[in-house]
């Protein structure tokens, strides 16, 4: 006769997974029968064959990637990496642009892409940071979403348009913008019309790259484009080029509110609040080319003139300054951006994350990468560098523990360690040693480990999966 509380005692068993049958299971003729019966129990679901509720259709292969995998060895350790960061753009986004510069991609039993992933953070208002979804990664992307892909490295052509995912095309024309401007006109000029208004958005934009006088023309014709970002785009790229008009009602209204002096530009003190709300929404309004003539200066030298060093709280979430500039960046040329974000840096090395947030995309990696050295030696956090620095730290592991970003992280853990044991759960910590990790090189994140290892933080804690990640990760030769 069967016991209940042998059946109560191997079915607990059984349901601790593979640990719990990791013994030999029992045998006897009243074991082997309360086997079958527990496992039937366990498993009766799938004796059934449910009829599928619509027609089936198969699947398309997933992409594969022209990339060697990640060695298997180090799989089990990025999918734990991979688990710490799901909820984090930038770690997951510099995570696999780390491995792709190693030479590598991921393998897709480790990692997928989310649906409708956004593949740039270039947004000033929303996600902005340092990174971009690595191109090979588009195909997987499309694949999610169930569009059209093809293969990543063929050349972006009208025969071929079509078979391209819309972020694979937006990629495919920036590299051909760098290349061959005249040809990447021809095709958005000949796509754009046909698309939606936000894919079409998108493809103008991509103009701004080697923007020039070739484009003026295409540029023209979307005045009569049926979006009006669209127009205000085009009407922007534009005034880039020199095209657009100095006359404003608005301007006149508005130059009797500023006044020049020796901090530069700025609206006259008031304290009429109703004056000072007038004055913002206007200047969010006033033609600026008009506005700058009023003072007799070429637009570049009126956005040089403006005083950026006093905020001017006129609105609860954006100041003065942070409009102006937010207007003048998309109307002023590569090189006068970066003059602007030179006469600003003193500024944003204070407070980076307002003025540096509506210029980053439009400046060179080696301007950005010397202002994210600049905060480093300033004593920025890692987390925060992450978001700013487009490559590596070049930095020896004796030069990195005697920096105030280093010596904060370590004050941190032993704050946390006087009063907790056992793996750090600390969000913030947690987050600071995985960006530490990778920020530097292999060989400081060799020495990182070790120090580390010696303040007592244990081998096995989660927090130092990204750092054993980057030592145990060769360069692919």
């Amino acid at each position: 006769m069967i016991n209940k509380e042998k059946i109560d005692q191997f079915y607990a068993k059984l349901m601790i997974a593979n640990d719990g049958i990791s013994e030999p299971l029992p045998f006897g003729d009243e074991l082997s029968t309360l086997g079958k019966i527990t496992l039937i129990s366990q498993y009766e679901t799938m004796m059934y064959d449910h009829a599928p509720s619509g027609e089936l259709t198969r699947a398309k292969p997933l992409p594969e990637l022209d990339l060697p995998v990640l060695p298997k060895h180090l799989w089990r350790l990025l999918g734990q990496v991979f688990e710490q960061c799901r909820d984090n753009y930038l770690t997951m986004v510099r995570l696999l642009m780390f491995i792709y510069k190693r030479g590598y991609g991921v393998p897709p039993t480790v990692w997928l892409p989310p649906k409708q992933m956004k593949t740039n953070f270039n947004d000033p208002d929303g996600m902005n940071f340092e990174g971009e979804l690595p191109s090979p990664y588009l195909a997987w992307l499309a694949w999610v979403n169930g569009e059209q892909t093809t293969t990543p490295d063929e050349s972006l052509t009208a025969d071929n348009w079509d078979e391209f995912y819309p972020a694979e095309r937006i990629q495919l024309l920036k590299n051909l913008r760098q290349s061959d401007p005249k040809t990447a006109l021809d095709l958005i000029a000949n796509f754009a019309p046909s698309e939606v208004a936000e894919k079409r958005l998108d493809l103008v934009e991509v103009l701004s790259i080697n923007l020039s006088d070739d484009d003026k023309a295409f540029l023209q014709s979307l005045h009569k484009d049926r979006s009006q970002k669209v127009k205000e785009l085009a009407k922007t790229l534009l005034a880039r080029l020199g095209e657009f008009d100095n006359e404003d009602k608005l301007a006149d209204d508005l130059f009797d509110e500023l006044e020049m002096t020796g901090d530069g530009i700025s609206f006259k003190a008031t304290k009429n609040n109703k004056k000072r709300q007038n004055n913002f929404e206007n200047l969010k309004k006033v033609n600026l080319f008009a506005l700058a003539k009023k003072f007799e200066l070429s637009f570049l030298d009126f956005v040089l003139a403006w005083d950026f060093k006093h905020g001017n709280n006129y609105h609860h979430y954006y100041d003065v300054n942070a409009v102006l500039l937010e207007r003048a960046v998309p109307l002023l040329g590569d090189e006068e951006v970066q003059k602007v974000a030179t006469m600003l840096m003193p500024i944003m090395l204070k407070n980076s994350s307002l003025y540096w947030q509506k210029m980053r995309a439009r400046l060179p990696v080696s301007f950005r990468q010397e202002f994210a050295d600049k905060l480093f030696t300033r004593g920025e956090g890692f987390l925060d560098l992450l978001s700013v620095m487009p490559n590596q730290l070049q930095i020896s592991a004796k030069a990195l523990q005697i920096s105030s970003s280093y010596k904060k992280m370590i004050a941190n853990i032993q704050k946390w360690q006087e009063k907790n044991s056992g793996y750090i759960d600390d969000y913030h910590i947690c987050q600071e040693v995985r960006a530490l990790g990778l920020l530097v090189g292999q060989d400081t994140a060799k020495e990182c480990l070790a120090h580390l290892e010696t303040l007592g933080i244990m081998k096995t804690d989660p927090v130092l999966s990204v750092l054993h990640l980057n030592a145990l990760l060769d360069n692919k030769d």
